[in-house]
């Protein structure tokens, strides 16, 4: 009696090794090189702050970048040592975990790839990456969070590269004295994204 568990999976794979035939070899060595992981995918969506480019690995979002700074695709290869290539959307689940991320300002279910990106800054990105909505925090306490009190020069200039910006909420780092302190995109979005989230009046 034949086994139709396995002619199934003979036809899927037919399939599979026909459609990767039919690729033209662009395609085929752009799907190649993001399967293992030596290059990512970046697609734009809308944000708070206007369009933005997200870049994604197969482990999850490596970059954000709105499209009025500096193209993603200058930097990325500088901060991530790999090439990213646009593609025409996000997947599905990515996309909807996107989404609900940057409307909600709760990035908890949002995969995000760090590879890459030096022990330290990982340390100050995923203190920042806890902080919620609504709320604000000095430098001081990243610093203290990563138990290395007396960094709070170099937490900032960490947060000033932090490569994911909006998904891990550096525009939620304050100095000191309650002043707003620096961000990449400037006081004025970073005003304005705290407002929205409701932990400033406007």
């Amino acid at each position: 009696m034949p086994d139709d568990t396995t002619h199934a999976d003979m036809t899927e794979l037919e399939q599979s090794l026909t459609a990767l035939a039919s690729m033209p070899p662009d395609s085929l060595l752009r799907r190649t090189v993001v399967s293992v992981g030596s290059a990512d995918e970046a697609a734009t969506t809308d944000s708070p702050i206007g369009p933005v480019w997200i870049a994604w690995s197969t482990r999850g979002v490596t970059a954000v970048s709105p499209l009025f700074a500096s193209p993603l695709f200058d930097d990325f290869a500088l901060i991530h040592r790999r090439t990213a290539f646009e593609a025409n959307h996000l997947p599905n689940e990515l996309a909807e975990a996107v989404t609900s991320a940057l409307d909600s300002g709760d990035s908890a279910g949002v995969p995000i790839d760090t590879t890459g990106i030096g022990t330290f800054q990982q340390a100050v990105l995923g203190a920042c990456a806890t902080i919620p909505a609504g709320q604000v925090r000095p430098y001081g306490w990243i610093a203290s969070e990563i138990n290395n009190p007396g960094s709070v020069r170099a937490v900032g200039s960490a947060l000033g590269k932090n490569p994911i910006p909006l998904l891990i909420p550096c525009h939620r780092v304050v100095r000191s004295d309650g002043s707003l302190g620096n961000y990449a995109f400037g006081a004025e979005i970073k005003h304005d994204l705290l407002i929205r989230e409701g932990a400033i009046l406007a």
